[in-house]
């Protein structure tokens, strides 16, 4: 490679080398640099980013799941709350109700 730093984006890393997503590992393909201090020899290479991980797919699984739980839960509490309105509706309705049938028999008799 001419440049002495190469792509760091997974994505890009595997356009230049020309990989398969499923069957092929981006880490193999990171261009290293060899470094030579005294009379060692070792290889440098970055950081890849945005590389799609066993724990990254593991942490995506676990939001949606709990992302789903809530919206299942606020679900569960907004059937619950409907059911609790139509009550105290159908409760207020029957006092309504009630109240104006002991008005009427009131005025029937005060006018007999």
């Amino acid at each position: 490679m001419p440049n002495r730093l190469f792509f760091k984006r997974a994505s890009k890393i595997a356009k230049a080398f020309a990989l398969d997503k499923k069957k092929d590992d981006v880490r193999k393909y990171v261009v290293r640099r060899e470094i030579k201090r005294k009379d060692k020899t070792f290889f440098k290479a970055p950081k890849i980013q945005r590389l799609v991980t066993e724990k990254r797919l593991r942490r995506k699984k676990v939001i949606k799941t709990a992302l789903k739980s809530r919206y299942e839960m606020s679900k569960k509490a907004k059937e619950s709350y409907e059911k609790i309105l139509s009550q105290y509706a159908k409760e207020k309705k029957a006092k309504r109700e009630a109240d104006k049938k002991a008005a009427t028999t009131v005025v029937a008799a005060t006018k007999k």
